[in-house]
């Protein structure tokens, strides 16, 4: 059994915050500095092993791959998104409230088996949507780390699941991905929900309301789906439904989810979730390649920043300093994506020292550039070629501008509130009229069953909605008491007395019943002892 960290909770920012253990344990909330400061990852060249022989020295060098992270305003956005979703996620699921029972009966109420519907317009759903190696994963790793995976609150005998991170499997079987959700919970809690709930003849359909009991139970505060593209490749045609389920998922019962993925996603996003607003309703991301400055004279852009960090990380005895037309070499062999600046630059060195040569010059970037990554040039050609016909061929390399003006226009509109007159959004009506056919009422009834709850009920959230609707039912239907059963007479029993039995000296006159019980000796007579 995993031992989990107690809570400790902390005074609340806002009022908000307030009196909620799910969000009091959490650390507090970060500034963009503390981010920045968390997110810096710069690893040790120590001066020794700069005269180490090359073979040693190369395995020095890997530091680079996986020690070195340049927090960008990306990053800094990022942490303000996840900080968002995991603490407002956590506003509807108050385990020192009375009502966060509800949470769970409409969790274990919900089939989240019928989901082919509209799941909603507000759910807490967002994504990270960036070219393959431009760092997205690895920042999102990176500040899930800033807080505890799992916490225990002795004081409610509860389990929380601070976030919980599942990549989509290769082959975009849904029916997998639900089982990695499952390890994924096993590993951080220490459970055995993948022996329970995964078997040989489980379908994913099955397993859907499985994972939701078990992310209400713990009260998982995010839940990440990364490389959310594979879904695609699914066969069965679960996507769709996949996709929708998370977004009911995080409607019902509150758990925001965030997918990482790369362009393609969006051609999963875009038609099966039928509005984009679902993808950026708290600000969907697009993780696009480092910029380069406009001109050499002006301020230095982000590529300029990451290369000249990056480039301080030598194991040469005499480290090759940094020039402008080195940085374009670099900007044209890798179009600005990090995780390839980084290979490159790591493949260079290690060349370089093995070669015992201790100089990075353009010859050498040009060699290791052609002979070990040769494998990417096609899609480094067609983003230096800037042709959108080209860069489409890689669909996983770059977002078209047509995606991304797609996600921008289709952003909500936010209704001004009537100053005489409360009315309900029409969101909310749709929201419970699905939840109420998930439930088992007929197309025809939900809408009528919808209207009178919202009207007897308009301050009520979702929940309680829910619950009075359920309410309705258990007094309206006539109860059936069930039949009892016909019972055979039994054959009356002769009674059998015994000589001086009590049951014949009694008599319902009491003073009779003790003369009876005296002339019988069964009272003794005391007078001869008086």
């Amino acid at each position: 059994m995993i031992k989990l960290p107690v809570a400790q909770y902390i005074e609340a920012e806002i009022k908000e915050y307030s009196g909620h253990p799910l969000i009091n344990a959490l650390p507090p909330i970060n500034s963009p500095q503390d981010t920045a400061r968390m997110l810096n990852r710069y690893p040790v060249v120590a001066e020794a092993e700069k005269n180490l022989p090359g073979h040693i020295r190369r395995h020095a060098m890997m530091r680079i791959l996986d020690q070195f992270l340049y927090p960008t305003k990306s990053h800094l956005q990022l942490e303000q998104m996840i900080s968002g979703m995991l603490r407002r996620g956590y506003l509807s699921r108050n385990i020192a409230d009375r009502c966060y029972q509800r949470n769970l009966d409409v969790a274990s109420g919900t089939d989240f088996q019928v989901v082919a519907r509209n799941a909603g317009n507000e759910a807490l759903v967002s994504s990270v949507i960036g070219c393959s190696g431009t760092g997205k994963s690895t920042a999102v790793e990176a500040i899930l780390k800033g807080y505890w995976q799992a916490i225990y609150h002795p004081e409610y005998q509860h389990t929380q699941l601070v976030w919980l991170k599942v990549e989509c499997p290769h082959d975009g079987s849904v029916r997998n991905l639900c089982t990695n959700f499952f390890r994924a919970v096993d590993d951080a809690l220490g459970t055995d929900y993948q022996q329970l709930y995964v078997k040989a003849r489980s379908s994913a359909e099955s397993m859907l309301g499985d994972i939701a009991r078990v992310a209400a139970l713990h009260s998982v505060g995010l839940l990440v789906i990364d490389e959310i593209q594979h879904l695609e490749k699914s066969r069965s045609g679960g996507s769709g439904k996949m996709l929708n389920f998370f977004v009911t998922l995080a409607n019902v019962i509150k758990v925001p989810v965030l997918f990482i993925g790369t362009p393609k996603a969006l051609e999963l996003f875009l038609p099966t979730m039928r509005s984009a607003r679902r993808a950026v309703q708290f600000g969907s991301l697009n993780w696009s390649r480092f910029v380069r400055a406009e001109s050499g004279d002006g301020p230095d852009g982000e590529w300029e920043r990451f290369i000249k960090r990056m480039w301080k990380l030598q194991w040469f005895k005499s480290p090759t300093p940094l020039t402008c037309p080195m940085s374009d070499l670099f900007w044209e062999y890798t179009q600005g994506i990090a995780h390839i600046a980084v290979a490159l630059f790591y493949l260079c060195q290690a060349r370089a020292v093995m070669a015992g040569r201790e100089v990075i010059d353009r010859s050498l970037v040009t060699k290791v550039y052609n002979e070990e990554l040769s494998i990417i040039h096609p899609m480094i050609n067609a983003l230096r070629s800037g042709r959108k016909e080209k860069i489409l061929q890689y669909a996983d390399l770059d977002l078209p501008t047509e995606s991304i003006r797609m996600l921008g226009s289709h952003a909500p509109d936010i209704p001004m509130p009537e100053a005489t007159e409360k009315k309900v959004p029409e969101t909310k009506l749709a929201r419970l009229i699905d939840l109420l056919e998930q439930m088992g009422l007929g197309q025809d009834i939900a809408p009528v069953v919808a209207e009178q709850a919202i009207e007897e009920k308009p301050d009520e959230d979702l929940f309680g909605l829910v619950s009075h609707v359920r309410n309705l039912q258990e007094k309206t239907e006539p109860r059936t008491e069930p039949a009892k059963p016909v019972r055979q007479k039994a054959a009356p029993l002769k009674p059998v007395y015994l000589d001086n039995d009590l049951r014949l000296m009694r008599d319902d006159d009491p003073q009779v019943s003790y003369q009876n019980f005296k002339r019988s000796g069964v009272i003794i007579d005391l007078t001869a002892y008086l």
